[in-house]
């Protein structure tokens, strides 16, 4: 993908149509690039790997600031939550929205158990950014990092399924969509095809020339 402002923002609909749309609190997806530095080179080359990093990081931040700048006034943010040599993941998400989904009891409490702020002053914040750190330690082969699943719940998948996922260690699930289904198998088909009409409709509008920051307004959940 090229870093300018066109295909960042063919990406984000891409991948973040329902989150766009009022449909779901938060979307990620992956922007390819060497956004740090591989820690099993050589010190040369890892150095001129650091540089080219510092580079891409730079370029991609400007989008990203860009991108907050012409959102924030639909109520959607954008951030980088994880730099890495493969790629860096960006989150696109509705803040209270997600603020919502991740204060129900059942996932506060498992959160806290992993070790997340579910209150205080800039908790969103907070989980946002240890979120991003458990996914860069994952990608660095961290032995005491293992993946943290509870990103499903910065997704907005059902709180059965993320727990689901987990017990059967990706096993033995209803059917595969947008995630692993255990439980409510026709809701999340249902779920699963608003998603794909929403980002069909979304990636035609935008091809129409609708700016992104008339999509967000949109705001087909919020109206359903």
């Amino acid at each position: 993908m090229t870093l300018d402002i066109e295909s960042f923002e063919r990406a984000i609909v891409r991948h973040c149509s329902p989150t766009l749309a009022d449909m779901k609190p938060g979307c990620l997806f992956n922007v390819p690039g060497a956004f740090a530095a591989d820690t099993n080179e050589e010190p040369a080359a890892q150095l001129a790997a650091w540089r080219t990093a510092q580079e891409l990081c730079q370029r991609l931040d400007a989008l990203v600031a860009e991108e907050c700048r012409r959102l924030g006034p639909s109520g959607v943010a954008v951030r980088v939550v994880a730099r890495r040599f493969c790629g860096a993941l960006v989150y696109v998400f509705r803040p209270d929205q997600l603020a919502h989904a991740l204060r129900d009891r059942r996932v506060a409490a498992k959160l806290a158990d992993w070790g997340y702020q579910t209150d205080g002053r800039e908790w969103l914040d907070a989980a946002i950014q240890r979120l991003g750190e458990q996914l860069e330690r994952c990608h660095r082969r961290d032995p005491e990092a293992g993946f943290p699943h509870e990103v499903g719940f910065f997704l907005g998948y059902p709180f059965d399924d993320v727990m689901g996922f987990i017990e059967h260690e990706g096993k033995d699930y209803l059917c595969c969509g947008c995630w692993k289904v255990y439980t409510e198998r026709e809701r999340a088909e249902a779920c699963f095809e608003r998603y794909r009409r929403c980002t069909q409709a979304y990636t035609a509008l935008l091809s129409m020339g609708v700016s992104i920051a008339d999509l967000a307004l949109v705001r087909i959940g919020a109206a359903a």
